[in-house]
């Protein structure tokens, strides 16, 4: 990780393996106080087998809705700024699948085999106007809005997360960034830091980043999926009435 406003992190809650990387924002002020709060809430959430919401989606749901009003909550109350925001985007591993939860722009890559994909949509006013077909791929890449989102913990009192599940393989390589990070490398980059091996990839990653300018904190996660194992048989029939 470059830079103090951003908070990345990896633990091993009640529900499988959880890595997120937060990326508070500077506009406003008390970013590393949204940022760290919004992990600590995350982990908080996610520890216990019986917190509410169920399966890993409700669980991932449920704790960035906590995440957010517990931002919400400190800015009010003097902890940091007034208006302090941060993005969250994590990754919760359970055997055979992983679920991708995600405000903001930060990103979720996922290289398997020589296939490097995007699991993330940033929450930006470029990308919504991508969507709309206002504007082309070459004019969003320099466009001046190009960093202001639309989505952030913090920002609102309700904050609506995207919640995705994608079947988990052995030999997956993963990596979480922050915006001052994939801004300045491409695709290309990314997919060759990582397979050169994740002890690496994030240094390079990062270090190349701040040689094209590092204007911004630039925030790195990377894993490489040794044992996928198998997801549990879903319920058929009456049984899944009677699922604990």
């Amino acid at each position: 990780m470059w830079g103090p406003v951003g908070e990345t992190r990896s633990e091993r809650p009640g529900r499988g393996l959880l890595f997120a990387v937060a990326d508070g924002l500077g506009a406003y002020g008390g970013g590393d106080v949204a940022s760290c709060l919004a992990i600590a809430e995350l982990l908080a959430r996610t520890s216990q087998p019986g917190e509410p919401g169920g399966r890993p989606a409700g669980v991932l749901r449920n704790a960035y809705s906590a995440a957010n009003q517990r931002v919400f909550d400190a800015a009010l109350s003097g902890q940091g700024t007034r208006k302090m925001q941060t993005t969250l985007t994590t990754l919760l591993l359970s055997p055979g699948e992983v679920h991708v939860a995600h405000v903001g722009d930060c990103r979720a890559y996922r290289l398997r085999g020589d296939t490097l994909e995007l699991l993330t949509t940033d929450h930006t006013q470029v990308m919504e106007m991508l969507r709309l077909k206002l504007i082309t791929p070459e004019q969003a890449a320099d466009h001046p809005a190009r960093n202001a989102l639309t989505r952030s913990l913090g920002a609102d009192l309700i904050v609506r997360a995207d919640i995705g599940r994608e079947a988990l393989i052995d030999g997956d390589v993963y990596l979480l960034c922050s915006d001052g990070l994939w801004s300045k490398v491409d695709a290309n980059e990314i997919a060759a830091a990582l397979r050169d091996g994740v002890r690496s990839a994030c240094e390079q990653l990062v270090e190349l980043a701040v040689q094209r300018g590092g204007e911004d904190n630039s925030s790195a996660l990377a894993l490489r999926v040794h044992a996928a194992g198998r997801p549990p048989e879903a319920a058929s029939g009456w049984k899944r009435f009677f699922r604990s």
